[in-house]
């Protein structure tokens, strides 16, 4: 039952249209002016947050000076009082235009979920409303951060441009505003994980572009009647956003035109700067896609410019008679398609290294000047020298020795002279342009091993099981040939430690016969097998040869002419590690199997069980926390609550050491096949190596150890030496933070015999600091003031797999 009053100073409120957990949206009557309006009432917990009433104003001010057809008008902002005897906290709210009409949502599930998919005129129209309103925002300094179809209504009474009804856009800001009424990220970030950006995701507030990636979220769910992304959970799908590939929408949706597919996956990108640079420029690639007329109201786009579309030329153009170049992409992953080139789907860029990343620049057209047909026109007079005619040739050149002696002089200080100039200006280009002059770089991209998230407790599937390949400036080759892409085995797979025993593949893999160039550009994804085998199992190399198109050979050709660009990840031995110990062995145990659990029946790696387990803590500390009623929790609820407590003490402490904290009898209640090991080292004497087998370390300081050894190699590159920092510093924090989720755990666990304590309010701060410590251990931690990130398990589980990328470049092996 709502406890919000019926009136709210001149506001008669007549009607709930919507509620949340911390805001409710109300149809109202203004009695001063006898017209309807809509309210939205936040009603924030002030004792944690005591500034909100300050931020409350100041934000509510830059979204009323939003001012666009398309974007719902604030029209006022108030903070109700209660009366003081009444119990109740303020209530802050906002008054917009009432809107009728349905919302997108609603809308999209009568047409595309029921398999009636809007036109093509529809979609375009459609989105041309609502791109206008977001760049409209974005130039005015305002994000949403909540883009949804629910946040998007449909006004019945203006249906000229749309006859559903004119999209406007509501609640713009108001996710900033309301992700600090809360003490954790988790009540923010879990709230409508469908539509939520990677970078958003991984606890990052997000730019511009994760606006427009949600938008190509409706995108894809218009033209498809799904969302890309679905789960049993909100953390299934947030995991999906940050690293899974979605499904093709020509699978779902046959008449999807390929150029409209190569939007949707663009606008999906990972690394938000592969993406649009603004809805208007989504937009007009969406109408070009299906063959139409950009629609004149979008105009040029002006915010931000998209460089994609933006060559540079080194020389004037040359005359018209001459033909336009095709111009080479400047983004990672585009097919050089211009606006409808697709994304790279590689790991999402965020703050420090991107490792992973081909390198972004831009075009370079250089415009060779036809031979002049007549003489060049005559060099005209400097300011200084006369006002028409040629410059004047000083005397002495053509006088200097005079008869046949000066013509030869002449005819040797001319060269000179010209060898002189030339030396200068091509000086002057050193000196200010060295980059054009410098010799261009051997690497041509990266190819990444991706998780296709198709896991299998039982083995390593799912994890690695995709390879994704991105180039650039590459030729396309040669007439009646086709690039081929190998993955091969190790280099010395005798001296490697790691590659004892059976494996579910055998190198070579043929990935390709016929690796597609577009424009010097490539973006290609192997699906992997049917099995969803571990790749890097026991790949570690690429090679991508140039040969007889359509052939399926079963091995490279041995033909070194044959050989394109080459990779692989590095496998020098590490200085004071074990023999045959390198960075590549590390980053198996790490990314694939680490041999002293796989005892246990662990395999899969370390990395996987450390995302895992801490998920299932935060998992555990929500439900907890949901089950508490404050003085009406029962009995049975505490129970529930105490099961959770022992399921977070079972997989921190591990199955071996849990009765630390638990008595001895207590039954062990986690998952016994992921409880084996812990997330923490708890053992009083300290799990040692000589004992992995019966009590490993925990997997915190596991994955330290074999991060640490991965730092230690010679062969690695700066990149990847700055990675695995950022991801020691995230799991060293990420130890620190489930240090104190098991000190509040292990207290709530003692009070489970004292039902009165378990309702006071003292056990309910105690809850929110256990779902607070276990948001920050899996997620990371936000301060809202700086906008930096800690990062948690959940940014260094993605960097980990960042450790095991292939660099691609011109550089040959003499033998493979």
């Amino acid at each position: 039952m709502s406890m919000t009053p019926k009136r709210l100073d001149k506001y008669e409120l007549l009607e709930r249209l919507g509620h949340g957990g911390v805001a409710e949206v109300w149809k109202a009557l203004d009695v001063k002016l006898q017209r309807f309006v809509a309210l939205k009432l936040l009603k924030p917990d002030l004792r944690e947050d005591p500034n909100f009433i300050t931020r409350f104003q100041r934000e509510a001010q830059l979204i009323a000076s939003l001012h666009h057809p398309n974007i719902v008008q604030i029209h006022d902002f108030q903070v109700f009082q209660p009366s003081d005897n009444s119990g109740s906290l303020p209530i802050a709210y906002m008054v917009m235009d009432y809107i009728e009409g349905q919302t997108l949502a609603l809308y999209i599930h009568q047409t595309s979920r029921q398999g009636q998919i809007p036109s093509p005129t529809e979609i375009i129209n459609l989105f041309t409303s609502i791109s206008m309103a977001i760049d409209y925002a974005h130039q005015h300094g305002m994000l949403h951060r909540d883009i949804k179809p629910a946040n998007i209504l449909l006004d019945n009474h203006n249906t000229v441009h749309n006859p559903m009804g004119e999209p406007i856009l509501t609640d713009f800001g108001v996710a900033k505003l309301l992700s600090t009424t809360t003490n954790t990220l988790s009540g923010a970030l879990l709230g409508t994980p469908l539509y939520i950006s990677p970078e958003q995701a991984s606890g990052y507030q997000g730019n511009e572009r994760s606006d427009l990636y949600s938008l190509g979220v409706i995108l894809y769910e218009i033209v498809t009647g799904v969302t890309p992304f679905r789960g049993d959970t909100p953390l299934d799908v947030i995991t999906q956003h940050i690293n899974a590939t979605p499904t093709r929408p020509s699978l779902l949706n046959p008449q999807i035109p390929p150029a409209l597919e190569m939007v949707i996956m663009r606008s999906l990108a990972k690394n938000p700067d592969a993406r649009f640079a603004s809805a208007s420029s989504m937009t007009a690639a969406i109408a070009e896609a299906f063959e139409q007329a950009v629609p004149a109201v979008l105009g040029t786009p002006t915010f931000p410019p998209d460089l994609e579309d933006m060559p540079t030329h080194l020389t004037p153009l040359p005359p018209t008679s001459l033909p336009s170049p095709t111009p080479i992409p400047a983004t990672a992953g585009t097919s050089g398609q211009g606006a409808l080139a697709p994304g790279n789907q590689g790991p999402i860029s965020q703050p420090g290294i991107t490792p992973n990343a081909t390198p972004n620049f831009t075009p370079v057209m250089i415009y060779a000047p036809p031979t002049p047909a007549q003489p060049p026109p005559t060099r005209q007079a400097p300011p200084h020298g006369p006002p028409n005619g040629p410059t004047p040739v000083p005397p002495h050149y053509l006088q200097a020795g005079g008869g046949r002696r000066g013509k030869r002089l002449y005819l040797f200080l001319i060269p000179l002279l010209i060898i002189v100039l030339i030396g200068s200006a091509l000086g002057a280009y050193l000196l200010l342009f060295p980059q054009l002059f410098a010799a261009p770089s051997p690497i041509v991209g990266h190819a990444f091993y991706v998780s296709s998230g198709q896991l299998n407790p039982g083995s390593a599937q799912g994890i690695a099981d995709q390879l994704q390949l991105d180039l650039e400036n590459v030729p396309a080759p040669q007439a009646g040939k086709s690039y081929y892409v190998w993955l091969l085995g190790d280099r010395n797979p005798e001296k490697n430690p790691d590659l004892i025993g059976p494996r579910p593949i055998k190198p070579p893999l043929l990935l390709t016969n016929n690796l597609v160039v577009r424009n010097g550009s490539v973006h290609y994804t192997f699906p992997g097998d049917a099995q969803h085998n571990n790749l890097i199992s026991a790949t570690s190399r690429l090679l991508i040869t140039e040969q007889n198109a359509g052939d399926r050979p079963g091995a490279p050709p041995t033909d070194r002419s044959t050989w394109r660009y080459y990779a692989e990840l590095p496998q020098a031995q590490i200085p004071g590690d074990n023999p045959g110990f390198s960075a590549l062995v590390h980053i198996r145990h790490l990314f694939y199997n680490e041999t002293n659990i796989e005892v246990l029946g662990l395999p899969g790696g370390l990395d996987i069980w450390l995302f895992r387990n801490t998920e299932k803590v935060l998992e555990y500390a929500v439900s907890a926390r949901d089950d508490w009623h404050g003085q009406n929790t029962s009995t049975s609820d505490i129970q529930l609550m105490n099961a959770q407590f022992i399921r977070i003490l079972d997989y921190l402490d591990g199955a071996p050491n849990v009765h630390i904290d638990v008595p001895a009898d207590t039954p062990l209640i986690a998952d016994q096949l992921a409880s084996k090991v812990a997330l923490l080292t708890v053992s009083p004497q300290g799990q040692v190596p000589t004992n992995y087998a019966k009590d490993p370390p925990g997997y915190v300081d596991h994955v330290q150890l074999h991060v640490g050894q991965v730092a230690k190699a010679t062969d690695i590159t700066p990149d990847t030496l700055r990675l695995t920092s950022r991801i020691l510093d995230a799991v060293n924090r990420s130890k620190g933070w489930l240090t104190n989720v098991r000190k509040d755990a292990l207290a709530l666990f003692q009070l489970r015999n004292n039902p009165t304590q378990m309702g006071q309010d003292s056990t309910r701060q105690l809850l929110d600091d256990l779902v607070t410590q276990a948001t920050y251990a899996y997620i990371g931690q936000l301060d809202p003031t700086t906008n930096q990130v800690q990062a948690g398990v959940l940014q260094a589980h993605y960097d980990i797999q960042q450790l095991a990328t292939l660099t691609i470049t011109r550089n040959l092996p003499k033998t493979i």
